[in-house]
């Protein structure tokens, strides 16, 4: 069985690229655009890592989401997150607290997304292949001028 990973992300560019990267590591992904629907997906499709924008819009924003996540029976740690955010790496951590990892907006390449991934605890299907991916452009694969 395939792992699951709930991507709450805003930005359509992004959540797009995060869910392509999910796919190249043969991992299966949800999309949540707020903190309300990372609530309700977490109980549907109860994934095996959540990857978070603090920040998410609504009523609920994403550090508000996952303290909700957290607070609940039954979830409370046992979803590992790594964080998404265009905020340090501290900042990020002030307002979600401990997180499995971290991917620094903009500069999301393959490779920090399956590290992070591994660091999470979640098995992919060739965590090896860390060489050029059809994601990383030529200044990743050692051709840019």
């Amino acid at each position: 069985m395939a792992c699951i990973c709930l991507i709450a992300e805003a930005d359509p560019f992004i959540a797009n690229l995060l869910q392509r990267f999910a796919e190249e590591s043969g991992v299966e992904s949800a999309h949540a655009k707020t903190g309300e629907e990372v609530l309700e997906l977490v109980r549907l499709v109860n994934p095996d890592v959540l990857i978070l924008e603090p920040d998410l819009p609504g009523e609920m924003r994403g550090w508000e989401a996952l303290k909700a996540v957290r607070a609940s029976d039954g979830l409370a740690g046992r979803i590992p997150v790594i964080s998404c955010s265009w905020m340090s790496l501290t900042e990020s951590a002030r307002r979600l607290g401990h997180t499995a990892g971290h991917l620094q907006k903009p500069d999301l390449h393959y490779a920090d997304f399956v590290i992070a991934l591994l660091a999470a605890g979640v098995g992919i299907e060739d965590p090896a292949n860390l060489g050029p991916s059809t994601f990383d452009g030529p200044a990743k694969q050692g051709t840019w001028p």
